[in-house]
């Protein structure tokens, strides 16, 4: 993009508004527009003041108006301490923080006039700074990471002063990057960084707080040292003076807390000192999450509905799943599951459990490897429904009738709240359901309600987009193939359905237990996210209470099929 191709009047302007800067100040010379690297606009000039002049450049972004220039020394020189290091960018008054179209190359230009005269004046305040450093930008180039959180930095600064303490020390290697925590000092837990159970290498090493006065050493061999020979710790300078082995060093100097690390290079021991990153929790989910913890989640499906809304859930705060699939994922599975390549070839359920890990750390994952309503023997079939009569809440992400049947069943039976779902083929929408038992009709009778809701529509529901592999036929004969993100939303209502049912059980915030939901213009949709809320009636209970003649009834089954287990009057033997 060449701007000042395109917009004429603004290049012109520029350049009339810097020559009459020009003629208006006495400091300000030797104007010569030229063309830099990339056909970008740019013009010398120079700035004097008491006496000395300075040779500067600014180049005009390849957005301008809408970004701002570049104004940097033609020497290449450190001429400012508010300046991105010798040649850089002078740090000026506008910048692409506070940037505005109207700004224009002659108000930069005196704003460089200010920064350099500023800055040199006798006895003049210093100039103050106005650029703030984001946690991102102080990290830039960094690979060792120290993540220090607020317990820890209570525990260290509490340390007796010029005492070795042991510590364990927690360190994980992600892209690149390695990051380290400390897990405990002393034997005591401390508030990690990250919550254990994910894949880290645990490792010991030292902490010592050193005499107020002492500064921290340099991140070398010799000065940490010599530091220890201050501090009369003779174990601990021959581990720092080995010629060999990995150290972790965890430093307290006032307010100030570093750690210094050691590992063994190609050719000798080399040693470092991390950047140190202060980070605090932070409340990030409802006050209603927190009883997330103690319940379990029964998944029926780990697909590319299940998967997401596995992983959905741990987010929210669950850590306990019940997961339930025979199925393999393969790399085609990957366009719309929650895991990717490094899952394909593993089961669903293992890879997924693997998945809820890695984001909360530490959670308890039952997987079962059974197709419920699929070719199981009865015994497994029966460990698994038994399995799941045990969870809070069941969710069917199969879009399987048989499946349904089964966790239909289980949810009746163990009065257990039934959450499911499907996406229509062609991603053109979908259905999400939440059935309660004292709120909502049972299962199957809900399933039968939403059957007649969609038939009396009057035209043909869409087919569901498990069988026909998440594909359909647009009006014009062309193909509709549900994407990631049309699986997502799905994945999401029926995520949010699951969290209303296990935080306000008595209160839901949905006012109806079922919706169809549109993502794409068809059948019953006039358009994109066009939501049709479906309501369901009757809310018998789902068990009938046994009365004492189908109690009778049962008892006399029992002395038909165990009439050894009674005596002669009837009482069960002794």
């Amino acid at each position: 993009m060449i701007w000042w191709l395109d917009d004429v009047a603004r290049a012109r302007s520029e350049r009339e508004n810097i020559a009459a800067l020009a003629e208006r100040v006495s400091w300000l010379s030797g104007l010569r527009w030229h063309l830099s690297e990339g056909a970008a606009l740019s013009v010398d000039f120079e700035i004097e003041h008491a006496g000395q002049h300075y040779p500067l450049k600014l180049t005009y972004a390849g957005f301008h108006p809408n970004s701002p220039p570049n104004v940097v020394p033609r020497d290449g020189s450190r001429l400012s301490s508010h300046q991105y290091g010798a040649g850089g960018n002078l740090c000026l008054e506008y910048r692409a923080d506070n940037w505005e179209t109207s700004i224009t190359g002659a108000m930069m230009i005196e704003s460089a006039h200010r920064l350099i005269a500023g800055e040199r004046e006798v006895d003049a305040p210093e100039l103050p700074s106005a650029h703030f450093v984001s946690l991102g930008q102080s990290l830039r180039g960094t690979i060792f990471r120290f993540l220090l959180t607020p317990g820890t930095e209570e525990s260290l600064k509490s340390l007796d002063a010029a005492l070795s303490a042991d510590i364990g020390i927690a360190e994980k290697l992600h892209a690149g990057t390695f990051a380290i925590t400390v897990t405990e000092i002393a034997g005591a837990e401390c508030h990690r960084a990250w919550p254990a159970g994910n894949r880290e290498v645990n490792k010991r090493g030292t902490a010592i707080r050193l005499p107020d006065g002492m500064a921290l050493p340099a991140a070398e061999q010799d000065a940490i040292a010599q530091l220890m020979r201050d501090l009369g710790l003779s174990d601990n300078v021959e581990q720092v003076l080995a010629t060999s082995g990995e150290l972790d060093l965890v430093v307290v100097a006032g307010n100030e807390i570093a750690h210094f690390y050691a590992y063994d290079g190609s050719e000798r021991r080399l040693f470092g000192r991390s950047k140190t990153m202060k980070v605090s929790s932070s409340k990030r989910l409802p006050e209603s999450y927190v009883g997330l913890a103690a319940k379990k989640v029964g998944i029926v499906g780990c697909g590319s509905l299940g998967s997401k809304v596995g992983a959905m859930l741990t987010r929210a705060g669950v850590r306990e799943f019940l997961l339930i699939d025979d199925d393999v994922l393969l790399f085609d599975n990957t366009v719309r599951n929650e895991l990717g390549i490094t899952a394909v070839g593993v089961h669903k359920v293992d890879a997924l459990r693997a998945r809820i890990i890695e984001i909360a750390g530490t959670t308890e994952v039952t997987i079962r490897r059974v197709a419920l309503g699929g070719q199981e023997s009865a015994d497994s079939t029966e460990s698994v429904m038994s399995a799941l009569g045990t969870c809070d809440v069941i969710v069917d992400a199969t879009a399987d009738a048989h499946c349904f049947n089964f966790c239909s069943a289980v949810a009746k039976n163990s009065l257990t709240p039934l959450v499911w779902g499907k996406v229509y083929g062609g991603g053109i929408g979908g259905l999400v359901v939440r059935v309660r038992p004292g709120y909502e009709p049972e299962p199957q009778l809900a399933r039968n309600q939403i059957s007649a809701w969609c038939d009396a529509q009057g035209v043909p529901a869409p087919v569901d987009a498990s069988a026909e592999r998440y594909a359909t036929i647009d009006d014009g004969g062309a193909p509709l193939v549900a994407d990631d993100a049309e699986v997502a939303i799905i994945a999401g209502h029926i995520a949010r359905f699951v969290t209303d049912v296990l935080t306000r059980p008595d209160d839901s915030a949905f006012s109806v237990p079922a919706y169809a939901i549109g993502l794409r213009k068809g059948w019953i949709f006039t358009e994109p996210f066009d939501t049709r809320p479906i309501r369901l009636v009757g809310v018998a209970p789902w068990k009938v209470e046994q009365d004492a003649a189908t109690a009778e009834e049962s008892l006399e089954m029992i002395r038909e099929l165990f009439p050894q287990a009674f005596n002669g009057d009837n009482q069960p033997a002794a």
